[in-house]
């Protein structure tokens, strides 16, 4: 019973991430924005990230890999 559950958490969770890693925004980065020239430069939006819903979507994505972690590990020992 316990472990029904648990596959059913886990499969919430694996939902979660994969709909938090979609909706973020693809960055230029790297080589790329390197040679574009926007590999330096500081705009307003970079400034104001913390504030953002990609911000959020980042931070949404990293707790939720960590409870994915986690109930897969009890999982496990179950």
């Amino acid at each position: 019973m316990i472990f029904n559950i648990l596959c059913v958490l886990i499969l919430i969770a694996c939902i979660g991430v994969n709909v938090c890693i979609l909706m973020q925004n693809k960055r230029a980065g790297g080589f790329t924005g390197s040679v574009s020239g926007m590999g330096g430069q500081q705009t307003y939006w970079d400034k104001n990230k913390g504030k953002s819903l990609e911000k959020r979507l980042e931070r949404y994505t990293i707790i939720i890999s960590i409870v994915f972690v986690v109930l897969t590990l009890i999982s496990n020992l179950v």
